[in-house]
């Protein structure tokens, strides 16, 4: 079975939270820009052309990147999130922000309605830690790495 392309492959932000979304190669072609309602974008992820955005308001927001249409949007964090990460093969999300929680999201297109839902699987607490720093360790992610602020230190999370 070969990969499928998709015409999204670039996305990116600015502090009012205004996304842009690419097509790149030769000349970089912009294909729609989806208004952050001057809402900070913190972090952001492409992933089988859907824009998954992450904001200082502790919102996690998921749009179809070349029409911009909403999918869903998550009160994910009560703090910024700072970092998100996908598990290309399995499409697992991770989320982590300055509340000390780490959470892992499973997406999941919906092909009979044209979108991808949003489910919370698991959620972990790194006591006393503002998580600036959070990413799988596999395209699966069975396992994910996180740090904080004046953390010295890699903590490793498996799936048992």
């Amino acid at each position: 079975m070969g990969v499928m392309e998709y015409i999204a492959d670039l996305v990116s932000a600015d502090d009012s939270g205004l996304l842009c979304v690419w097509k790149s190669g030769g000349d970089f072609q912009l294909l729609n820009k989806i208004p952050g309602f001057d809402t900070s974008c913190s972090s952001l992820k492409l992933w089988k052309g859907t824009v998954i955005a992450a904001y200082g308001t502790g919102q996690i927001r998921l749009y179809e990147g070349v029409t911009g249409i909403l999918h869903a949007e998550v009160n994910a964090h009560a703090r910024w999130i700072y970092s998100l990460d996908i598990a290309p093969f399995t499409g697992l999300l991770l989320s982590a922000a300055e509340d000390s929680f780490v959470r892992v999201w499973h997406l999941n297109p919906a092909p009979e309605n044209n979108s991808v839902e949003i489910e919370h699987l698991y959620n972990e607490c790194v006591t006393d830690t503002q998580i600036c720093g959070a990413k799988f360790c596999d395209g699966d992610g069975y396992a994910f790495a996180v740090t904080g602020y004046d953390l010295s230190e890699i903590i490793r999370y498996t799936q048992a």
